[in-house]
């Protein structure tokens, strides 16, 4: 996909999150482990009796709840953005609701978060579900041949309408509740949220980047290759200096569909002889899209620090292919580094490597 840049020096100082069960990502995490959901039917469109993950904090009237969670993720953003900051947005619609012939969502969005941070350098990642760690990767990269000194790469989508039409005329949406890695999953819930980490050189660090991968196998304009090979590349790349065996957890992409499951899981029993537990955050928050990579980062480092993942929500039989790497009760980490691993429409892989410090 790209060259390998060491990242030896590129630290994680700061994250920070805004969406359901609250803006702590310790407390977050909690609700994790205490196996909360978000899960509800939205008031702000019609979706025919169909749940999604919603943030009850926002208001479904006023500004478009994009914009609204980009206004809540700036008010608990702990410390300040050093000016010569670039941010790189993560995101798959942004501000859809107010894209026209004259203005595009995603640079609607991109915009009112460089004011909200006072950034003027900016990069938009708009890689559909894959853009969150590509985006991290990217900033990562940046950081490391020296073209930037500070990141803050955020994740935001929001719940929309057009989104859940899109996905429910793909046949795609549960119609009860999503089960990722569940031997009897019948289609993925969307949800919402907004998540940021700060990258730089040094400082004083919470967490890093241990390794990353990326492919394409561009098999479907919407699946992904059923046999996993080109996500099995992706793995291999992020763990080309590491033991599969010194790896404690997975948070994989894990959204409840046939075929994405399906994909992952042949994916990674080809990597692993064993597979370690493994998680997905969809089970609580459902597909939060763009979002998604850049909050399975952040709490990456908590589950890191822990030691521990949570229990998979919405599961009631482990897909074969996983076996006992699935349950519904938290599992403890052997290892300290947490794989997590995103995929996106058009093939798109990303895997990263995070270890708290």
């Amino acid at each position: 996909m790209s060259e390998v840049v060491l990242l030896n020096d590129i630290f994680i100082t700061c994250t920070a999150f805004a969406g359901p069960f609250g803006s702590d990502l310790t407390t977050v995490a909690d609700a994790l482990f205490d196996r909360r959901t978000a899960f509800a039917v939205p008031e702000h469109f019609d979706s025919g009796g169909k749940v999604l993950g919603l943030d009850a904090d926002l208001k479904n009237s006023g500004p478009c709840r994009a914009l609204q969670l980009a206004h809540k993720l700036r008010a608990v953003y702990p410390q300040p953005v050093p000016p010569d900051t670039v941010l790189f947005l993560a995101t798959t619609v942004g501000a859809v609701e107010l894209t026209d012939n004259e203005h595009d969502g995603c640079q609607l969005l991109l915009a009112e978060l460089q004011k909200l941070f006072g950034i003027r350098s900016a990069v938009l990642v708009s890689a559909a579900c894959a853009s969150g760690q590509l985006a991290a990767q990217c900033a990562a990269q940046q950081l490391a041949r020296g073209t930037c000194r500070h990141a803050l790469v955020v994740g935001l989508d929001a719940a929309s309408e057009f989104v859940f039409s899109g996905f429910s005329a793909l046949g795609a949406v549960s119609p009860a509740v999503c089960r990722p890695y569940d031997a009897n999953r019948d289609g993925l819930t969307l949800g919402e949220a907004a998540a940021a980490v700060f990258m730089e050189r040094g400082g004083n660090a919470i967490g890093r980047i241990a390794g990353y991968g990326g492919s394409c196998d561009a098999a479907h304009i919407t699946a992904p290759d059923l046999t996993g090979r080109s996500l099995a590349a992706a793995l291999s790349m992020a763990l080309k200096n590491t033991d599969v065996a010194d790896i404690g957890g997975i948070i994989g992409h894990g959204t409840g569909t046939s075929y994405n499951d399906t994909a992952e899981l042949n994916a990674l029993k080809t990597v692993f002889p064993a597979l370690p537990p493994l998680y997905s955050l969809k089970g609580n928050f459902g597909h939060t899209l763009g979002a998604t990579g850049v909050l399975q980062l952040a709490l990456a480092l908590e589950f890191s620090r822990r030691r521990q993942l949570p229990g998979q929500c919405g599961l009631q039989t482990p897909d074969p292919l996983a076996g006992t790497a699935v349950a519904p009760e938290k599992r403890r980490c052997a290892g300290k580094q947490i794989l997590t691993v995103n995929a996106g429409f058009g093939g798109l892989n990303s895997v990263l490597l995070m270890e708290a410090l």
